[in-house]
């Protein structure tokens, strides 16, 4: 059965089109055990086909890459054993794991034949991260609509002073899943700063702008903060 679809804005492009309630956060990363616990946690907007044409592939992917990236807590644990393991016995499986192994890099400073893989340096988890946030922006009655071109996304590589972590506003989505703290400045070309943590250890760092900008800027201005 096919989602139900809606006249209504959607909340990624605005324009008043046939719609269906969409997650915000990718329901795969979510275990099997939550499926009935957590439903009030799904935080979900209305997209149209446009806006959300193709993404669900991404949202494996990022799925995956974000599984790796750390040590395991149980919700990684369970979706690495059930619905991950099972995707790469699929027809796409060989790709899907194709697409991690590309990403894995030789930890020359860890001992033994040791690898990493580095979710910043694949556009398809950064643009993930900036649907998230753009999602997130709209379910927050922040901004009512985000376009791609004013999202700046990246792996979080720089200590977050301690003031401006504790100026941020805390919400989650699962704390085990997705805890996430932001803080809306609406300042001359500013509007707010994200910051996303996967599965209690792989952190993202987002700014919104209010008009389409460059990604060197908000790199720069944190530098400066530390």
């Amino acid at each position: 059965m096919g989602k139900k679809q809606r006249w209504d804005n959607c909340a990624l492009c605005g324009k008043f089109r046939l719609t269906t309630r969409e997650h915000v956060v990718p329901k795969g990363l979510y275990p099997e055990s939550k499926g009935a616990t957590s439903t009030f946690q799904r935080i979900t907007i209305a997209a149209c086909f446009d806006c959300n044409n193709g993404t669900s592939d991404d949202d494996v992917h990022f799925r995956n890459v974000v599984a790796m990236s750390g040590d395991a807590n149980p919700s990684v644990r369970e979706v690495w054993e059930g619905p991950i393991r099972r995707s790469f016995e699929k027809v796409d499986g060989r790709r899907r794991a194709l697409d991690l192994f590309k990403l894995m890099k030789p930890a020359l400073e860890l001992e033994g034949d040791r690898y990493m893989i580095y979710p910043g340096n694949d556009p398809r988890v950064i643009g993930t991260i900036r649907k998230v946030v753009r999602g997130l922006c709209h379910h927050h009655q922040l901004l009512a609509v985000v376009k791609n071109d004013k999202v700046w996304a990246d792996v979080l590589k720089y200590a977050v002073p301690t003031e401006f972590a504790e100026a941020m506003v805390i919400a989650h989505a699962e704390p085990d899943i997705l805890d996430y703290k932001y803080l809306v400045v609406d300042e001359g070309e500013l509007h707010s700063f994200w910051l996303l943590r996967f599965y209690e250890r792989t952190t993202f760092i987002a700014v919104v702008f209010n008009t389409s900008m460059g990604i060197e800027e908000p790199v720069s201005m944190l530098e400066g903060a530390c």
